[in-house]
């Protein structure tokens, strides 16, 4: 049997499989193919030029023969994904005993398109200046790279700098300088003071999820903070959303599709919680654990200093709960989960339903909060937005006045 593809992704985010853009590969064979692989992959980025790093194998067996993950993070997924399948058919064709196969050809045709597909150096250079400040960048769908998100954004046209020769820089414009490489800033007039993240809240999960983002916005909105908000977000959808010159403050409904199919278009979240699990795995997604991992990587980007809020009541959600970068709170339907009670021994925070009304709770103490007024199937929603909406500093006072 030769080499077969079974899934190939170009992750353009942090992804279950690694917090930056990078590629995944599955394939099977009747043999093991990992060592092959790995080096062919090396070989293959060497001769196109392409960065690859954090490479990783993994093989077992199952039913129908050998199988092999390999993942690997890279600046530039698609091209990636090209080389992915390259390696693939040459490993096909040698097997076959292909004399005639063109085996240069097609490294060649990558790396012009490598080439064609880079960023100008001062873009680059912009980019990780950008970085060592701490604020995020895109390269968004017209093509224009944005540093900053929402009312804290900029955008420029990395296409002007094709245009200038080398040569046409000075010294103040692009030269060895403070870190992290250069002085690009000079090039244009970046605007640095005025850029940053804006605060993002990713709320991941099944039926919940835009129950929770829903309640999110609308109370913020009720407290006097504009919020933008995007439900059932793609990749796509939450590119479009930072990159609104109107955002102060994104809530994000994610979807397990976008996050497995292509991974998050942020770098960061000011607080996070998984609602629940979806009813359906996407492709690729083996099982209900694999999927709230999945579910589970906007809580991996989440800031030390904000929070993250868990649904104690799904056994595979609360497994993630070890893994939080930032204070952690739980909560749950009941009023007799156990999770919820060692939290509690701890001092953590946590609501829950009793009796028809919702608790909060930090440690031993504990206080009626709100009525628990919605369908038991949206209940885990409004949990998680109630959660967050304490996370980030807002008294009951505040949460039930804008509620009313």
């Amino acid at each position: 049997m030769p080499t077969e593809i079974v899934q190939l992704r170009g992750l353009e985010g942090p992804n279950l499989y690694m917090p930056q853009p990078g590629v995944f590969l599955q394939v099977r064979s009747t043999t093991q193919r990992a060592r092959r692989l790995k080096d062919a992959l090396k070989d293959g980025a060497q001769s196109i030029g392409m960065v690859l790093g954090h490479l990783e194998v993994d093989t077992f067996v199952d039913e129908h023969g050998n199988v092999t993950n390999v993942n690997f993070t890279t600046p530039t997924p698609p091209i990636g994904v090209a080389l992915a399948q390259y390696v693939v058919e040459g490993l096909n064709r040698q097997e076959a005993g292909d004399e005639e196969w063109d085996a240069e050809g097609p490294l060649w045709d990558l790396q012009k398109r490598r080439r064609a597909e880079a960023l100008p150096l001062p873009a680059l250079q912009l980019i990780a200046e950008a970085a060592s400040r701490g604020i995020p960048s895109q390269v968004r769908p017209d093509g224009q790279i944005q540093l900053g998100y929402g009312v804290r954004s900029w955008a420029f046209d990395p296409g002007q700098f094709a245009k200038r020769t080398t040569a046409s820089f000075g010294d103040d414009d692009i030269g060895i300088g403070s870190p992290p490489f250069a002085r690009a800033q000079a090039a244009l007039d970046v605007p640095w003071e005025q850029l940053g993240p804006i605060p993002v809240l990713g709320i991941a999960g099944g039926a919940a999820r835009d129950i929770a983002a829903q309640i999110l916005a609308a109370e913020l909105e009720a407290l006097g903070r504009p919020t933008s908000v995007a439900l059932a977000a793609d990749y796509n959808a939450t590119r479009t959303l930072l990159a609104s010159p109107n955002a102060t403050i994104a809530v994000v409904g994610l979807t397990a599709v976008g996050i497995a199919e292509r991974g998050l278009a942020l770098e960061r979240c000011a607080y996070s919680a998984i609602t629940d699990l979806p009813t359906e795995l996407p492709a690729g997604i083996a099982d209900s654990a694999e999927l709230a991992r999945v579910l589970g990587v906007p809580m991996l980007i989440t800031d030390a200093s904000g929070g993250v809020a868990l649904n104690a009541d799904v056994p595979e959600i609360v497994a993630l709960a070890e893994y939080a970068p930032c204070p952690l709170s739980y909560f749950s339907t009941g009023d007799d989960n156990p999770i919820i009670g060692f939290h509690r021994a701890e001092g953590g925070r946590a609501l829950f339903v009793r009796e028809g009304v919702v608790f909060a709770a930090q440690g031993a103490g504990e206080q009626a909060v709100v009525a628990a007024t919605l369908p038991p199937a949206e209940m885990p929603g409004a949990l998680a937005a109630l959660a967050l909406l304490w996370a980030m500093g807002l008294t009951w006072e505040q949460i039930r006045g804008a509620a009313a």
